[in-house]
């Protein structure tokens, strides 16, 4: 669900773990350069900004690795995406 911030950006999602908050963006293929793994300046500019004005910790999770759990049989996948996004608020 999008969540809209005071700086006015929008999130993918805003969660709370121990009353402290993270944004939480998914990443598609057009927040990259090309074909490469690195962020295109629009996309740093939201992380910074969102930092900054929103003092939030900002997750990133990518196109590539979210797939991969997709592409996963269906119960391996209800069991890797849960442990994915426990790895990264780990």
């Amino acid at each position: 669900e999008e969540v809209i911030l005071n700086s006015g950006y929008s999130i993918d999602l805003l969660v709370s773990i121990n009353e402290k908050e993270i944004a939480i963006e998914v990443d598609g293929p057009s927040h990259f350069i090309g074909k490469s793994k690195k962020p295109n300046g629009k996309t740093r500019l939201k992380r910074r900004q969102i930092r900054a004005l929103d003092n939030l910790e900002v997750i990133s999770v990518p196109y590539w690795e979210w797939d991969a759990i997709k592409e996963m049989p269906e119960g391996d996948k209800l069991k890797g995406q849960p442990r994915y996004l426990e790895k990264l608020l780990g």
